[in-house]
């Protein structure tokens, strides 16, 4: 187990790095990640080269104990690359030019910012590959966060993307349905980007654009991969890469196995841990960067404050380290030391204040490194093998967040209700890609999946034709590979699989559109037109409903109902397929159902859910231990069946764990199946 921060020894004196690392090490503290977003330190003009400074630094920390994880930044690029090279910047959605003002605007696919990023990824592998420090390399810092460019010279790579696609421009006029409004192409050179202002064009091209970009962000990680593992064949490689960032991001789960081989992830659930949707976001963003690998993560970087807030409620942070084990984290390291003077995160506040002196943020990260001392026994890092598969497609995100007129309930929000549903129960799942399923899954969750792409369809057919059970949600398989919608009967290639047909829906609510139909502009008014509940078994669940779809099964049975309507509806359906189930509700994915519906295909499935508790108590068991985490702000009470000797506080437990707000604590598992 690694405990450790991000240090940036170019923002201080020479004088205070042995300081700053006396004091790291006297917190416990064993991990650093350098060298990130300093390029210009290390390469201070094109080809002169400055390493001298560092390689103290370097050596410094080798002989404090320290491993490095030293990132190779490449973005930022220098002022000196934008000035000679102005094509490396960005463009906006009108195709003008912007300067660099900002971090993260270069453009990643040029190929002169390409051939100078990896010229310095080169120079500084080959230079710390032996080092004694050294343990990994990191591959640029956030890749994925930023902004889209629409640049000419992007427009041309794009181009060259979908004649390598797509081979002739009738496969792409089909591909873009471009009979429609007279849009078809005659060559590869009348494609652009379907962007002009705040316009965005047709949903086919729209998805290929963010296709593109992907790509080119995945093409460059794994160029920085080759490289080091060229250079630096002993060294892991890692990165906090972006893929989930809503602006741009990238379909991490297409490369990962062939790029990343330690995964890694800004760990940021915020400042306030009542925010669930942000807590639970941080831990689901985890589990995708490790997806199906048997590795555990490291977090690169690890709140400690915010922009403008000093640091979360007082034991937050410990608690969040103790979180994060949770979800397979094997290093800890705070972003940041100390906070910076200035810069674009001059108030985003780390581990020392300005002027260099501890705060309580320090006190709570070293009580955290002191105890893992005490851990050390029990198995960490926590590896377990889910018999759960939630899945998860970029694609979808980007096309139901292009086409909200009709995806109203957002597919994260699907995936997070999905995700907090298992969380509850204390059960693991794998994130996986339904193109690509590497491992034997029992269950196979797929919520609000709207692309359904050959590759995933048979994967689900296979899934279930050889007994798994896989549960779908409202708002799947809606449009194809193309994201042009299906004109068959949905779910779309899976209506046989799922015996049933979906294709009508009801908006129990008022419907309101942005789109100015009939030269009106309509108003948005709060009607409820229907309030349906959903009866499942003797049970009756009452959330808010905004859309629901009209299943009509066909070789499906009816496993639940809409209530409160003129007549009853199938709200769930249950289809045997083969040897296994499919399972559709007509709802998007909310908690309370998707609980339900889990706590019926446990049993059946023989998946045993976690450590009984409380909500709001996360634990799992590690070894022959559990480790509970209190992540409320409110005492919470777990009984236990004999006394038992806390491993953290070291106190003797009787028939109750009582953990304060945010506290945690580990117990010797009792030999009984109460799940205690």
């Amino acid at each position: 187990m690694y405990v450790g921060t991000n240090y940036h020894p170019h923002d201080w004196p020479r004088e205070r790095w042995p300081v700053d690392i006396q004091m790291m090490k006297e917190s416990g503290f064993n991990l650093v990640r350098l060298g990130h977003l300093c390029w210009d330190s290390f390469e201070p003009s094109e080809g002169n080269y400055d390493f001298v400074w560092f390689d103290e630094v370097m050596d410094l920390f080798a002989e404090a104990g320290f491993k490095v994880v030293l990132d190779i930044a490449t973005r930022p690029a220098p002022t000196w690359l934008h000035k000679k090279y102005p094509a490396i910047q960005l463009a906006d959605r009108n195709r003008n030019p912007l300067l660099a003002v900002h971090r993260y605007m270069e453009d990643v696919g040029n190929p002169t910012f390409q051939e100078y990023a990896y010229r310095f990824a080169e120079t500084l592998t080959k230079r710390y590959a032996g080092h004694s420090a050294l343990h990994a390399f990191g591959l640029c810092n956030e890749v994925g966060s930023g902004i889209p460019t629409f640049s000419d010279e992007a427009c041309q790579r794009y181009r060259q993307w979908l004649k390598t696609k797509y081979g002739s421009v009738e496969e792409l006029n089909i591909a873009w349905a471009a009979q429609r409004w007279s849009r078809k192409l005659n060559s590869f050179e009348d494609a652009e980007f379907p962007v002009a202002g705040d316009i965005n064009g047709a949903p086919e091209r729209m998805l290929d654009m963010r296709r593109f970009f992907s790509d080119e962000q995945l093409s460059y990680l794994y160029g920085l991969s080759e490289i080091v593992r060229k250079n630096a064949p002993h060294a892991r490689e890692t990165t906090n890469h972006w893929g989930e960032n809503p602006v741009l991001g990238f379909d991490y789960l297409k490369g990962y196995n062939q790029i990343f081989d330690l995964p890694g992830i800004g760990f940021y659930p915020g400042v306030n841990p009542e925010d669930r949707n942000a807590l639970f976001g941080a831990c689901l963003h985890m589990n995708h960067r490790i997806s199906e690998k048997d590795e555990p993560i490291w977090c690169l970087e690890f709140q400690t404050g915010s922009f403008g807030a000093y640091a979360p409620p007082r034991g937050v942070l410990r608690m969040y380290a103790y979180l994060s084990l949770l979800f397979r984290s094997e290093a800890i390291c705070a972003w940041t030391w100390r906070s910076m003077l200035g810069g674009e995160e001059q108030y985003l506040f780390g581990l020392l204040d300005h002027d260099g002196l501890p705060g309580r943020k320090l006190d709570e990260f070293r009580q955290f490194a002191h105890e893992m001392a005490k851990l050390e026994s029990i198995g960490l890092p926590y590896l377990p093998k889910p018999e759960i598969a939630l899945a998860y497609s970029f694609e979808s995100f980007k096309v139901s967040e292009n086409q909200k007129g009709y995806y109203k309930t957002t597919y994260m929000d699907q995936m997070m209700q999905t995700f907090q549903a298992l969380g509850e129960d204390n059960v693991d799942c794998n994130i996986v890609n339904l193109r690509h399923i590497e491992k034997d899954y029992k269950l196979l969750l797929v919520p609000g999946h709207c692309i359904m792409d050959e590759a995933s369809a048979q994967t689900i057919r296979e899934f279930v034709a050889g007994g798994g059970t896989v549960i779908m949600t409202a708002y799947s398989a809606k449009v194809d590979e193309h994201s042009t919608v299906f004109g068959t009967s949905m779910p779309g290639r899976l209506s046989d699989v799922f015996g049933i047909r979906a294709n009508a829906f009801e908006r129990p609510v008022y419907h309101y559109s942005d789109s100015n139909e009939g030269g009106l502009q309509k108003q948005k008014m709060n009607i409820r037109r229907e309030t349906p509940k959903i009866k499942i078994h003797d049970r009756i669940l009452d959330f808010p409903i905004d859309y629901y779809e009209i299943v009509e099964p066909s070789t499906a049975e009816v496993l639940a109902v809409f209530t409160s309507l003129e007549s009853e509806l199938p709200a769930v359906s249950v289809n045997a397929y083969g040897k296994g189930k499919a399972v559709y509700a007509a709802v998007p994915a909310q908690i309370d159902l998707m609980q339900a519906l889990l706590n019926n295909i446990y049993a059946e499935l023989d998946i045993k859910k976690g450590p009984e508790t409380p909500q709001g108590v996360i634990a799992r068991q590690v070894g022959d231990s559990v480790l509970y985490v209190n992540t409320t702000s409110s005492e919470q009470q777990i009984s236990l069946r004999a006394p038992r000797e806390g491993k953290i506080s070291g106190r003797m437990h009787e028939i109750t764990l009582q953990l304060e707000p945010y506290e945690v604590e580990v117990i010797v598992r009792e030999d009984t199946n109460d799940g205690t």
